[in-house]
């Protein structure tokens, strides 16, 4: 009965979040022969320290490619939502990511990942258009990000990093309900931390 209560327990959780679980292969789908995250996961504040993502190299859905330091630039924070063709509840939120990332100032940005983009480039194209989505979309890595998106364990999930690559909190798991307030609510951790003018 007990083992019966954890599962049932552990599939409400899943449901409420509006999140994928990746499977190992979809886990590792674009940034084969990375290594994982130590024990700290991207979803833990307070007393834990959140992995820095400083050093990889980006292939872009375009065809071209970035580092760390030409991905965060400029920018105070960046936002990197992390997302699958598969998932559904990543492509209820794609609308809502198309409009937020449309309303940024220049010094926040919204870059997309797309964990099975290296299989399934025309589907992931094909859903950005679709929802109107302009910008950088991510289809593999190597480095700081491939860990961190090996380590992910449910998608949807958005992490908040400044322009050195340092998380600035906990991550969005799942599908947000009022995905601008959300977002607004750790971007703005960021621009606070920098001195610069909250969203």
């Amino acid at each position: 009965m007990k083992k019966f209560t954890a599962v049932l327990l552990a599939l409400v959780l899943l449901f409420a979040l509006g999140a994928c679980s990746k499977t190992e292969e979809q886990s590792s789908a674009g940034n084969a022969g990375q290594t994982s995250l130590p024990e700290e996961t991207a979803d833990r504040t307070g007393e834990f320290d959140l992995p820095d993502i400083r050093f990889f190299d980006a292939s872009l859905l375009d065809g071209s490619a970035v580092t760390a330091d030409e991905l965060f630039g400029e920018c105070d924070v960046t936002a990197i939502n992390i997302w699958a063709t598969w998932c559904p509840p990543c492509l209820d939120e794609m609308d809502d990511l198309a409009a937020y990332g449309k309303d940024l100032p220049d010094n926040v940005q919204l870059v997309l990942y797309c964990v099975d983009g290296t299989t399934h480039t025309e589907e992931c194209q094909d859903i950005l258009d679709e929802a109107g989505c302009e910008g950088i979309c991510i289809i593999s890595a190597t480095g700081d990000l491939a860990a961190l998106v090996n380590d992910v364990q449910y998608i949807p999930t958005t992490i908040f990093v400044n322009n050195t690559g340092k998380q600035l909190c906990d991550s969005l798991i799942g599908a947000q309900q009022d995905l601008a307030s959300a977002f607004n609510e750790r971007v703005n951790i960021g621009l606070k931390a920098a001195g610069k003018s909250e969203l």
